[in-house]
């Protein structure tokens, strides 16, 4: 769904909270969400889409996920407490990280599963269990295997090559089998970097030959495949990536379909739930920033035009491609730019928001940086200035506030002065 503004918008949103501002497009964000989601049940109706709040934890953002039926993804005490403050349960997270804090053990004494990163955790699991006899604890395994990436993961129990001796996906299978109170309720795969289709075969061939040596066909209660979908792009953003980009349908049907050819002869009460984890694929095109052009300057032939955002509102995507923008001319006196530079207001000479501008722009004039959901406004640090507000444009044509600009109180409220 196209996610452009109109004049009218822009001058509403610009005119009542300022100058930058994020904003989100719920209902293209929810068109998109429900899109994914109907391509993998058509093919696995035990589908669910555990999105990744690592991604953009904005709770608005989050709340419409519960409110479609999703599941929280979260990997630290932080998300998961805010998943919690959203109104999950225990059985409607899913706990993932390398680090994750208290709260796991919360959420694993209330019924929830959690996927177990490295032998360190699980021997700190085994030793919490064996403290609470009287509970059966679920785990799921995080393993960590090649499906031909070209770099290796830090992430999950070694299971390269898995039936060699010693690897330690079987030191993990035992240590779960010998304690009465541990029991293993899903394995969980995610590598990063890995969105082609060819990717998405080797990750189920490889991920069920692992489920094949280990566990039988009706033991599993899920199966977590992670995430790396490519999402739905604008056409001018999908032409930087090359090749095809695979729509949604494709995976569906490398990867529910392989669910279903493994699993559909089961009784539907035995079949393990299908997850997958996406944060880029649901949320990246359905966020996009408003800015304000405060300068315009030559120097030494090579036009600067600097902005009252910054590249770190919109993520590591605005320095590895040319994000879909629009002009929207509210100053006088517009030049002619040839291959200009968009540039954020802070004092470091890599803050690129965009690169080879052609066209007429103004002092005033407000950009639209679309497709900046991913990866933004939660790693932005308060370098400079604070962060901005973020307000929802919602199905109606509304706008309200979603998140309020930082401050410089927000900012040093932790400092001691």
């Amino acid at each position: 769904m196209n996610c452009k503004l109109t004049d009218r918008q822009v001058d509403r949103i610009a005119g009542e909270f300022g100058s930058p501002v994020y904003v989100f497009h719920e209902e293209a964000f929810a068109a998109n969400y429900r899109a994914l989601l109907e391509a993998f049940r058509a093919i696995y109706p035990k589908y669910n889409i555990a999105y990744s709040y690592k991604t953009n934890y904005t709770p608005c953002i989050c709340a419409k996920v519960k409110e479609l039926g999703g599941a929280a993804e979260v990997v630290s005490d932080m998300e998961y407490r805010l998943a919690r403050r959203l109104g999950y349960n225990a059985g409607g997270i899913v706990y993932n990280g390398p680090v994750k804090g208290p709260g796991l053990y919360e959420h694993l004494l209330e019924g929830g599963a959690a996927n177990i990163d490295n032998l360190d955790e699980l021997r700190s699991v085994a030793r919490f269990a064996g403290a609470h006899p009287e509970k059966t604890f679920r785990l799921a395994f995080r393993v960590n295997v090649d499906i031909g990436q070209d770099f290796v993961s830090r992430f999950g129990l070694d299971a390269y090559e898995f039936p060699r001796e010693g690897a330690e996906i079987d030191e993990a299978v035992a240590l779960v089998r010998a304690q009465p109170n541990l029991r293993i309720a899903g394995v969980h795969c995610h590598v990063g970097r890995s969105r082609s289709l060819e990717a998405w075969r080797n990750r189920v061939r490889v991920l069920f030959a692992l489920i094949d040596r280990y566990f039988s066909d009706d033991e599993l209660e899920f199966v977590d495949f992670g995430s790396g979908m490519n999402s739905v792009m604008e056409p001018s953003l999908a032409a930087q990536f090359g090749g095809h980009i695979p729509e949604y349908g494709e995976y569906a049907a490398i990867l529910a379909g392989a669910m279903r050819e493994k699993y559909g002869a089961l009784p539907p009460e035995k079949q393990p739930v299908l997850y997958t984890e996406p944060g880029t694929t649901v949320v990246s095109g359905y966020l996009s920033f408003l800015s304000t052009v405060q300068s315009i300057k030559t120097v030494k032939g090579k036009t600067f035009v600097t902005f009252d955002g910054s590249g770190g509102n919109m993520g590591d995507i605005c320095r590895l491609k040319q994000l879909p923008v629009s002009v929207f001319r509210r100053g006088q006196a517009p030049r002619m730019c040839r291959d200009a530079e968009f540039a954020g207001y802070t004092c470091l000479e890599h803050d690129e928001m965009y690169r080879g501008f052609c066209g007429e722009i103004a002092v005033g004039d407000v950009v639209q940086f679309r497709n900046v959901g991913s990866y933004s406004n939660v790693f932005k640090p308060p370098f400079i200035y604070p962060n901005c507000a973020m307000v929802r444009l919602k199905a109606d044509g509304s706008v309200d506030c979603i998140k309020r600009a930082e401050t410089f109180e927000d900012v040093f409220s932790t400092y001691i002065f």
